[in-house]
């Protein structure tokens, strides 16, 4: 193995499994030694800002750990991780690491990336940009740059980017979202898209609505990174989605004992059950 990094990939996206799994294999093969750190005990604390007492102690113990491990560097998943950890964990705590965010990463080794993409993903693709975030990382072009070494892949060249910097962050502002559904579908018609594709699982988890309901399909783009390489991983979360009433029975009893019914009932079901803002009404309740 080359370069040992911890690959922090945060707290929001431990319902994407296969998602995280795709970085860390992908990383591996491209010979960098990855540690994988997240969850609560690793959060970057931005869901606090508004206590600072809480935020500054997940900054102080976040950017510790992190600086225990000797790794070179801390390479983060998730856009709000990298930009606290630069903004505020950062300069509040001296980290001993360098920070780095994933797509940066892959660029760098795309010539390496390149030869493992073997396998053609025939699919003409949308990519979801904001207009956010890509002042801090040029995801906008390193993305699409990423898609195009997939064989069989098309990249759609479009100019529409979302507000903010990640859908979830607008899910407040319910006109906002509903703007961006319609004119993500309105493009996907226009420029007849086989799918739409995010950056950030957080848009994704917004979007892959989209395919539950008004049949668009929907990905990430490291979904589509692992199928040209060969790497098969479960997208659960999508299928929960779809399954709306009925995930409980594709999450089984052993796993809904483990988080609580009563949680799932209350904050997972009605995120599952959660239809698109934006639709228009004649669209089919469910893509079967």
């Amino acid at each position: 193995m080359g370069e040992r990094i911890t690959f922090w990939y945060g707290c929001n996206v431990v319902r994407h499994g296969d998602i995280i799994h795709g970085c860390l294999d992908i990383l591996r093969m491209l010979g960098i030694d990855a540690r994988p750190a997240g969850g609560p005990d690793y959060c970057c604390g931005t869901g606090k800002d508004e206590n600072q007492t809480a935020a500054d102690g997940m900054a102080r113990r976040t950017v510790t750990k992190f600086n225990a491990m000797g790794r070179e560097r801390v390479v983060a998943w998730c856009p709000s991780c990298h930009s606290h950890m630069t903004e505020f964990m950062g300069q509040a705590y001296k980290p001993e690491f360098g920070l780095t965010y994933l797509v940066d990463v892959l660029y760098e080794h795309r010539a390496a990336l390149s030869a493992l993409l073997k396998h053609p993903v025939p699919m003409r693709v949308l990519l979801h940009k904001h207009v956010g975030f890509n002042d801090k990382v040029a995801v906008n072009d390193k993305v699409p740059a990423l898609l195009r070494l997939v064989p069989g892949i098309e990249v759609i060249d479009d100019s529409y980017a979302a507000p903010g910097y990640m859908c979830a962050l607008l899910t407040a502002v319910p006109k906002a979202m509903e703007d961006i559904n319609r004119e993500t579908l309105r493009r996907v018609a226009l420029h007849q898209a086989d799918a739409v594709v995010t950056v950030f699982h957080q848009c994704y988890r917004e979007l892959c609505g989209l395919e539950a309901h008004a049949g668009t399909k929907a990905f990430n783009y490291i979904h589509l990174l692992a199928q040209s390489i060969g790497l098969q991983y479960v997208d659960e979360y999508k299928a929960w989605k779809k399954a709306g009433p009925s995930a409980a029975a594709l999450i089984g009893d052993q796993r809904l004992a483990q988080v609580g019914v009563q949680f799932f009932e209350r904050a997972m079901l009605p995120e599952l059950m959660k239809r698109p803002l934006g639709l228009d009404p004649k669209t089919v309740e469910r893509d079967k």
